[in-house]
C-alpha cells in the first residue's frame, strides 16, 4: 500500500538556508508506527543533527548521527548518555514515494517500528509557520493530524485555509461511524507538497478500518491560494481550451506500466521464478479511471486515482512539469513551474 502520507511537517515555513548559512536543513513528516511525527535534520557533510517530535506532545527530542559507508543514515535520539532510541534509514528507500525509509528501535534494538518519511518543499521567507493540530475521538478510535498556519499577523487567506482544513478533517472523522468499535480505527496524516507566500498544496492520507480483510485508504487534497483566500482549481493551473488531460493520462499509463514491470521483476526474483509474460500492457488509457484529486509539488503535478485495494500502489503519480510545459499557465499562479 502506498505510504505517501506517512509524511512530514514543518516547524518553520522556510527550509532555505539564511544568507551566509551553507549547512542545508531538511524537514520531514511521517510516523513511528501509528504516532505522527515531524523531523528536522541539519546535514553537514556526513554528520547529521536535528530534532523530532510527536504531534501529540510537541516536545523536541534531539537527534545526532551520520551516514555510514553503505549510505545508510544512522541517528541516535536523546542527550549525552541518556539515549532513548535510534533510527536506521536505508540508503535507497524501497517505497517509490518515500524520501527516508527507516526502522526505529530502543537503544538495545527492541521495540522495532517502521518509519516512512517524506521531505516538504517550502519556498517562503515570510515568517509563517505550519504547525500540526491533532484531533482525537476516543469513542471511535479516530485520530487526525492536519496543518494550521500561524504568524504574528494572520491574513484572511491563512484564516480561510485553517478553517477549511478544520472543517474537512472534522467532517471526515464524523463520517467514520463503525458498526462495532472493538477493532475499528481511523487515522489521517498530512504532507505539505508545496508552499510559498502565495499558495499551499496539502496531501491528506486517510486510513480507516471497520473489520474485514483490509483497511480502506484514500487521498484527498487541499490546494489553496493564500493571496485570494480561495481554493485553486484546474483552471488556475492549466490554460483554457487545451487538452491537458490526455497528456496526463498518457504519462500516467506509461508510468504505471513501468512500475508494474519493476514490481513483477522484483517479485519473480524473490520467489525464484520467471517473470510473468503479458500479451498486452497492464494499464491502458481506456482503462484508466478519472482523476480523483490533484496536488502541486516541486517535482511535478500530482494526480491521484481511486484504484481497488490490490492496485493501491498506483493510486498516486507525479507528472513532471516538463511533460506539461505547453499546457500550464505561465502567469505566476503556480510558481513551482517557472
Amino acid at each position: 500500500m502506498l505510504r505517501s502520507t506517512l509524511v512530514i511537517l514543518l516547524a518553520v515555513w522556510c527550509s532555505t538556508p539564511a544568507e551566509g548559512q551553507t549547512t542545508p536543513s531538511k524537514i520531514y513528516r511521517g510516523a513511528i508506527g501509528d504516532k505522527h511525527i515531524e523531523m528536522r535534520l541539519i546535514i553537514d557533510g556526513g554528520k547529521v543533527t536535528g530534532t523530532y517530535f510527536y504531534d501529540q506532545f510537541k516536545q523536541d527530542i534531539k537527534l545526532e548521527g551520520e551516514y555510514d559507508a553503505k549510505g545508510q543514515l544512522l541517528l541516535a535520539e536523546g542527550v549525552g548518555k541518556r539515549k532513548t532510541g535510534k533510527f536506521v534509514c536505508k540508503a535507497k528507500p524501497e517505497a517509490p514515494d518515500t524520501d527516508l525509509e527507516c526502522e526505529w528501535s530502543r537503544p538495545d534494538g527492541t521495540g522495532q517500528a517502521m518509519v516512512f518519511l517524506n521531505e516538504q518543499t517550502i519556498r517562503s521567507q515570510s515568517g509563517i509557520q505550519i504547525v500540526p493540530k491533532v484531533s482525537n475521538v476516543r469513542k471511535t478510535k479516530a485520530f487526525a493530524s492536519y496543518p494550521q498556519l500561524t504568524a504574528t499577523a494572520t491574513t484572511p487567506g491563512m484564516a480561510g485555509f485553517n478553517q477549511l482544513m478544520e472543517s474537512l478533517v472534522q467532517a471526515a472523522m464524523k463520517e467514520f461511524q463503525p458498526d462495532t468499535i472493538s477493532n475499528a480505527s481511523f487515522d489521517t496524516n498530512y504532507a505539505v507538497l508545496f508552499a510559498d507566500e502565495n499558495i499551499i498544496s496539502v496531501e491528506m492520507t486517510e486510513y480507516s478500518y471497520m473489520g474485514g480483510a483490509h483497511p480502506n485508504s484514500r487521498f484527498w487534497t487541499v490546494n489553496y491560494n493564500l493571496k485570494t483566500d480561495k481554493q485553486l482549481t484546474l483552471d488556475d493551473v492549466f490554460k483554457k481550451d487545451i487538452d491537458y488531460k490526455t497528456a496526463i493520462a498518457e504519462f500516467v499509463v506509461k508510468d504505471i506500466n513501468k512500475r508494474f514491470e519493476e514490481i513483477e521483476l522484483e517479485e519473480a526474483k524473490l520467489t525464484k521464478r520467471q517473470p510473468e509474460k503479458r500479451e498486452g500492457p497492464f494499464m491502458t488509457t481506456d482503462g484508466l479511471p478519472e482523476m480523483d484529486t490533484w496536488g502541486l509539488s516541486a517535482k511535478g503535478f500530482v494526480v491521484y486515482f481511486d484504484f481497488a485495494h490490490v492496485m493501491a500502489v498506483f493510486d498516486k503519480t507525479v507528472v513532471p512539469y516538463a511533460v506539461l510545459a505547453s499546457y500550464v499557465r505561465s502567469d505566476g499562479v503556480v510558481p513551482v513551474v517557472k
